[in-house]
């Protein structure tokens, strides 16, 4: 595809994510890739030999990950464009629910609050924590 300024690995993961039919520019975009961006999309690129995976929601960007793993960035990129796609009804998550799914609805506000601070690897604040999440359940090793 003329346009392209691109290393081959994330023009590959650009026609992958076509071919699986999701929207370029709508569910997802590739800096350098022709194309632009409806604000709210999962976008990747590469800087040096990091690969970094960003979500756009109006038009401003939010790091998911920095890695220089291509199939550790590969996997959470299809996965974010795929939940994304499939909010609009495309691709194998189409008619699924990812909180359900991830089990964030059955978790409390300050449960789901503590899990996003733990998985984005931050530490938790302080205030959020009490005596029983620092110790083993009762009866327990």
């Amino acid at each position: 595809m003329a346009g392209r300024s691109v290393p081959p690995e994330l023009a590959a993961l650009f026609d992958e994510c076509a071919a699986l039919g999701y929207w370029p520019g709508e569910d997802f975009r590739g800096a350098g890739m022709p194309g632009g961006s409806n604000g709210d999309v999962i976008a990747i690129r590469r800087e040096g030999d990091s690969y970094i995976i960003w979500s756009e929601d109006n038009g401003r960007p939010h790091e998911l990950l920095r890695t220089d793993d291509l199939i550790s960035a590969r996997e959470l990129f299809l996965t974010k464009v795929g939940w994304h796609a499939g909010a609009r009804g495309a691709g194998p998550y189409a008619g699924r629910n990812r909180l359900e799914e991830e089990g964030w609805t059955k978790l409390t506000l300050r449960e789901r609050t503590i899990r996003a601070y733990r998985e984005e690897g931050r530490p938790v604040p302080a205030y959020l924590l009490d005596d029983a999440d620092d110790e083993p359940p009762a009866g327990g090793a």
